[in-house]
């Protein structure tokens, strides 16, 4: 038992006696005055008893605790020099340590914002590297492990993922707030590496510091290790000297320490001693690039472009920092890519040429890489699939793209699609070459055939680089252009063999390609022959066993057929060969654009009899024509001498000249005056036709006002609309102004029109007389309402002495205005349809002296092969201009007191 229990169990004792005597000493008072008043039990013997017999148990139960305390305290006590032993051996083991074990037992608050009371394990010799990291204040007096923490604590965790690393002095702030373990290495300012790791032990923080060079030093063989490493580090040194790639050595400063001489010949420098004292850099941006590298604490690339002894040179940049120490804080090597650079602008370049090729053929091209995604396509393929550049955009799946293109109705409809579309997608898992060869090979092509009507085909090969390239070509105008071209061979050879000219195309090299039947069996050829596809030198050499004088036709043909010259590829004109059995043929030759020449052969036996029986047929018509003009010439002309006779006597009856006649006389007279000048009308427009026939006629051009000559012929006219109770309307422009003409003949022309009109036109209808400019012509109409012409009359209006209807005349009258209009070089258009009258249009162009003068001298070059009228002396006389239109006189229409006959129209169809 301990003094202090001793101590305590007596002061009980003690204090348990006292009690029990001073209620023995008070007892017996109480006890005879309770007894003296009622004979009880005493209340404080009873007290004292119970007392006593408390303090007895209570030094019973003080004799039993003090036992087992006694029992505890030595279990304890055994426990508790475990315990240190066992510390004093953790101590050991952890003294044993290369680096340096930090424990804080204080509570983090009460460190107020410093490093608090950490305890320190470890070796001395750790202890020791690791204060060589941190700088002594010799202004203020810091403890060791102070030193040591400000130092490492401001560096960062070198194995984080986050963008930016938390410092050591956090990590450690939240490990002892917040209970976050870690572990990595912090990189000192000259580039040595060490070792933190933080844990929670119980209700401790222990901060474990690693220092790799100690761990080092203590290994067995250090020296011989620093010596093979020394030898190392001297031949790499050597290396790097001489190597041919420039390097570089940095300090904390970002300043040059070092450099190769390869690095001096770059820059052109005297020696490498110049490049450290004028700290000339291969390019300015080279330094912030080794800034970078500093602040990071890790490799940086970089590419810069140097001019260098007048060569552009590309450089790869690569700046890193360097785990020694002094000066040793950066190093830079910088590779030449120059090539590289080159090849890689030449490739992009050729690329980017590709994909312009590729963008401006009609062929759909689209790449898909190893992972089927689109890596590019053309426009053809956007448009053939009526696709947006949104939905080929990111990443797009070649399956994908199949199920989009079945969805809008654009594939085909096999019958099961999903095995359908594993054998599209079958090219990127099937087939493939063993590892280390290229990708090659492809699927045969395919042609799908589209529910628009198209037809593709469709080309699958692999990609050198992984994946599938796929070519679709729309077809569709390909096979349907063969189709025709089949279509169009097969109806060309039909064709051909029904011609019955004899055909054969000859190629360039002079081997027959094309033939037909005519041209067999008019040679009499054999088919094997033939069809053997022979020279022409053979195909000469059998025709010119049946050719009887062929004379310099074959040559021709055979220089048409080889020869390179142009003077000799000229087409030939038809020559005719005599053949031994007495037929004639035709050969001609036309040069065919390809090269080929195409050489026909008729058989003109039968032709040329024709031709000689046409011959003779045309000049026995010819001299009958010519007869016949003559005859009607010398009729007409004979003709006009008793005519003039009838007509002088009748006009002198009908003056009254030998007597005065009765009514009935004077009809007789003036109807056989009528009927005398109606045949002289015709017996002139006989004569006229004829020297126009003949080219003898002659236009006398003039210019003439085109309003004044209508009204003129409407007042000539007018009488005849009287007559016939038509009205007569005449629509020109008060403007028209003039133009050159022969007015006399186109006077008569209109004369003729208007008569045509007056007699075709019934009572109450009306004939119109009009003029109009179009462009450097005149027009000039006559139209009516009369009862028209049927087409085959329009045909044959124009024709001399056809006529048709009740009223028709001798048929002169439209054939002369046909042809006084084209002697002013104009033409005469007819438009009409029964029922609904007749329009006619002379177009009247304008005329100039030099057309004239060509008219002239035209119609006097023909005069001598032209009929000419002749007299009673069958001498030829000159042709007489018509006169100008009669005037005659009728009994019902003569003017009272004048003798002059009234004016008439002119006689016409």
């Amino acid at each position: 038992m301990s003094d202090g229990m001793k101590h305590w169990v007596k002061k009980l004792l003690i204090g348990t006696m006292l009690s029990s005597t001073s209620a023995l000493a008070t007892a017996p008072v109480l006890a005879a005055g309770e007894t003296g008043a009622g004979g009880a039990i005493d209340p404080l013997l009873a007290g004292a008893g119970g007392a006593i017999a408390l303090a007895v148990a209570a030094v019973i139960w003080a004799l039993r605790i003090s036992a087992a305390n006694r029992n505890q305290s030595l279990h304890w006590s055994e426990k508790l020099a475990e315990m240190e032993a066992r510390l004093e051996k953790a101590d050991s083991v952890l003294s044993a340590h290369p680096g340096l074990v930090l424990v804080w037992e204080d509570d983090a608050k009460s460190a107020n914002g410093g490093w608090g009371s950490p305890k320190i394990l470890g070796g001395p010799a750790a202890l020791a590297s690791l204060l060589a990291f941190s700088k002594e204040d010799k202004t203020e007096k810091t403890a060791p492990v102070d030193r040591l923490l400000n130092a490492l604590g401001a560096l960062r965790l070198q194995d984080e993922d986050a963008e930016e690393p938390e410092t050591l002095k956090e990590k450690i702030k939240n490990l002892r707030d917040h209970g976050v373990a870690f572990s990595g290495n912090v990189v000192t300012a000259d580039g040595r590496t060490i070792e933190v790791d933080g844990r929670v032990a119980g209700g401790q923080v222990a901060l474990w510091i690693t220092d790799p060079a100690v761990r080092m030093a203590e290994d067995g063989a250090v020296i011989g290790a620093f010596r093979e490493r020394a030898t190392d580090l001297h031949g790499a040194l050597a290396l790097l000297e001489r190597s041919p790639v420039p390097a570089w050595r940095r300090n904390a400063d970002l300043e040059l320490v070092w450099v190769n001489r390869a690095y001096a010949d770059i820059v052109e420098a005297a020696n490498v001693g110049d490049v450290i004292k004028q700290q000339t850099e291969l390019d300015n941006t080279i330094k912030k690039l080794a800034s970078t590298a500093a602040s990071e604490r890790k490799p940086q690339d970089g590419k810069t472009i140097i001019n260098s002894r007048g060569e552009r040179r590309v450089f790869r940049i690569v700046e890193m920092p360097l785990h020694g120490s002094g000066d040793a804080a950066l190093g830079g090597v910088a590779i030449d890519i120059t090539e590289q650079d080159k090849a890689k602008s030449d490739l992009k370049q050729q690329i980017e040429a590709n994909q312009r090729t590729l963008d401006q053929i009609h062929t759909a091209v689209a790449i898909f890489g190893a992972s089927q995604n689109l890596i590019y396509y053309n426009r053809a393929f956007r448009e053939l699939w009526a696709l947006d550049e949104a939905e080929l955009s990111g990443r797009v799946y070649h399956g994908e793209i199949l199920d989009q293109l079945r969805v809008a109705g654009h594939l085909p409809e096999p019958s099961d699609y999903e095995q359908w579309k594993e054998k599209q997608l079958a090219l990127y898992t099937e087939g493939l070459s063993e590892p280390g060869s290229e990708r090659l090979g492809g699927a045969p092509d395919e042609v799908w055939h589209l529910p628009d009507g198209r037809t593709l085909q469709v080309s699958k090969q692999r990609h050198p680089f992984g994946g599938v390239m796929t070519a679709f070509e729309d077809i569709t105008e390909k096979l349907t252009l063969e189709t025709q071209f089949n279509t169009q061979l097969s109806v060309q050879k039909a064709t051909l063999n029904n011609l019955a000219e004899g055909v054969a195309v000859f190629a360039a090299d002079g081997s027959m390609r094309l033939y037909n039947k005519a041209f067999q069996k008019v040679w009499r050829l054999d088919a094997r022959l033939t069809d053997s596809r022979p020279h022409i030198d053979l195909i000469i050499e059998n025709l010119d066993k049946l050719a009887k004088d062929p004379g310099d036709a074959f040559d021709a043909l055979r220089r048409c057929v080889v020869s390179k010259s142009h003077e000799d590829r000229k087409p030939i004109e038809i020559r005719e060969i005599k053949l031994v059995d007495g037929r004639t043929l035709a050969v001609g030759t036309e040069p065919l654009p390809d090269g080929a020449t195409l050489a026909r052969f008729l058989d003109v036996t039968d032709s040329k009899e024709r031709e000689k029986e046409l011959k003779e047929r045309n000049a026995i018509l010819e001299n009958a024509d010519r007869l016949k003009s003559k005859f009607v010439d010398h009729v007409s002309y004979q003709l006009r001498t008793p005519l003039s006779t009838i007509i002088g006597f009748s006009e002198m009856l009908e003056g009254e000249m030998f007597g005065v006649l009765n009514d009935r006389q004077k009809d007789y007279v003036a109807s056989v005056l009528s009927a005398s000048y109606h045949l002289r009308d015709l017996i002139n427009d006989i004569i006229d036709l004829a020297a126009i026939d003949a080219g003898q006629l002659e236009v006398a051009l003039k210019k003439t006002d085109i309003r004044k000559l209508l009204e003129s012929a409407a007042t000539f006219a007018a009488l005849k609309a009287e007559d016939t109770q038509v009205t007569l309307k005449v629509d020109c422009p008060k403007d028209i102004g003039e133009t050159e003409m022969d007015d006399r003949r186109i006077k008569q022309v209109l004369f003729n029109l208007l008569s045509n009109a007056f007699a075709y036109t019934g009572a109450g209808g009306q004939v119109t007389l009009g003029a109009r400019r179009v462009g450097d012509a005149v027009k000039i109409w006559v139209s009516d309402t009369g009862r028209g012409l049927s087409p085959t009359d329009q045909a044959r209006a124009f024709d001399a002495f056809e006529s048709r209807g009740p009223s028709a005349g001798a048929g002169l009258g439209l054939a002369l205005v046909e042809r006084f209009i084209k002697l002013h070089h104009g033409w005469v258009r007819m438009d009409s349809s029964e029922g609904h009258g007749v329009t006619v249009t002379c177009f009247l162009p304008e005329q100039t002296k030099a057309a004239a003068a060509n008219t002239t001298d035209k119609a006097t070059s023909s005069q001598a092969s032209a009929p000419q009228p002749k007299g009673k002396d069958n001498a030829p006389k000159p042709a007489k201009k018509k006169a100008p239109a009669r005037q005659r006189r009728r009994a019902k229409s003569k003017s009272p007191g004048s003798d002059k006959p009234a004016s008439r129209p002119q006689a016409a169809e």
